[in-house]
């Protein structure tokens, strides 16, 4: 266990109130962006998990294997793992990687072009306006974001993003992304613009960014319905404060793949996910996270405080609690509450795409398209 000096999401008398046991009434808290930008611990999670999440799954029947400390190695070196265990569970629990090789993870599934040194400085005719407005807003209250190299750095990235792509150019949202990935000081800049060029082009994420953004407007009518269908009370609850589309508190969560308020290792880990599962895994996160704390929130009597806790303390608290269900042992029962994870009988069959294992041999870059898991589903 990582002692309390070097968690920084870890403050005394600031527990996540547990919505599993109402004998604990802390209050739950609403981190300000401040908070998200601490001084990373060395591991993605607190704690060692691994052996006993194995003997949870056998526990609940739960037919998904995960990777052990020496297959994370292997596939971090050569790209291949064993297609029968999951992925997605796996970079969710795992403590077997640093938010290093988390980083290195996802960069392994981007094609370098080699492109960015050249796309940085070529100055076209077009307006940067909202991009530099936007560089200068981004996590202000950061004094790492106060000093003029990180910025220029930011703003590198977006420009060469933007003279690659005419027709997106630039999208708000996208300067949230770049910045996460820049505070995690790994000063590598083109590993940051090809991941950002991947999520665009390559996991078809353009239409969320061009004008009019019909990408998002897809993706939070797909939500909306799967909220009212999943959540019905807390449907008919948000409904008495006018709140009926939740557009106005989750398409950031989108427009920036969860890495505005989430802690700074949680967000890295959605991200990773999101090249294991595509968009759909930020769906369902936010619906899992919101039928977490659904009791939590049918208590809460004010519009403002509903929109404030969805935005800005929903991910954060989520996080917390994922680490106390750890060390209480109950992950997986409450992952299989909240319908992230469903038991032997309720699964569907996996899913395999033909010569799976010879493309991650041929491509082992491209491993983040071509991964179905039990997880999730």
């Amino acid at each position: 266990m990582i002692s309390q000096h070097l968690n920084p999401f870890r403050k005394s008398n600031r527990y996540a109130y547990s919505l599993f046991d109402e004998k604990n009434s802390h209050e739950i808290t609403i981190e300000d962006e401040l908070s998200m930008l601490q001084p990373i611990p060395k591991y993605v999670w607190e704690d060692d998990y691994n052996e006993q999440l194995k003997l949870e799954l056998k526990y609940y029947n739960i037919d998904i294997q995960i990777l052990s400390d020496s297959e994370w190695l292997h596939l971090l070196k050569t790209g291949q793992y064993d297609s029968n265990k999951s992925l997605l569970l796996s970079i969710f629990t795992t403590r077997s990687l640093t938010v290093k090789q988390v980083f290195d993870f996802i960069t392994m599934q981007c094609q370098m072009t080699c492109l960015f040194g050249n796309l940085k400085n070529e100055v076209k005719e077009k307006n940067y306006e909202c991009i530099n407005k936007d560089v200068n807003r981004t996590f202000k209250s950061s004094n790492f974001f106060q000093q003029g190299e990180v910025l220029q750095r930011l703003q590198d990235i977006l420009v060469a993003y933007s003279n690659l792509d005419s027709e997106v150019s630039y999208g708000q949202g996208m300067n949230f992304i770049v910045a996460a990935l820049i505070y995690l000081d790994f000063n590598n800049d083109e590993a940051i613009f090809e991941i950002l060029r991947t999520i665009i082009m390559d996991k078809d994420w353009r239409q969320v960014y061009i004008n009019g953004t019909p990408g998002l407007f897809m993706v939070m009518a797909k939500f909306n319905f799967k909220f009212k269908k999943r959540m019905p009370q807390l449907y008919q609850h948000f409904l008495r404060f006018g709140i009926e589309d939740l557009s106005m508190c989750v398409s950031a969560f989108y427009l920036t793949l969860c890495m505005q308020h989430a802690p700074i290792q949680f967000s890295l880990v959605i991200l990773a996910m999101f090249f294991i599962e595509g968009y759909d895994i930020i769906t369902k996160m936010i619906l899992s996270m919101l039928k977490y704390f659904e009791n939590y929130l049918l208590k809460l009597n004010d519009f403002q405080k509903i929109i404030e806790f969805i935005k800005r303390g929903l991910i954060n608290n989520f996080y917390r609690e994922m680490q106390k269900c750890r060390k209480q042992q109950r992950l997986v029962q409450v992952l299989l509450d909240i319908g992230l994870i469903k038991r032997k009988g309720k699964q569907q069959k996996q899913k395999t795409k033909k010569g799976f294992m010879n493309q991650l041999i041929d491509k082992p870059l491209a491993i983040g398209n071509d991964v179905y898991s039990y997880f999730f589903r």
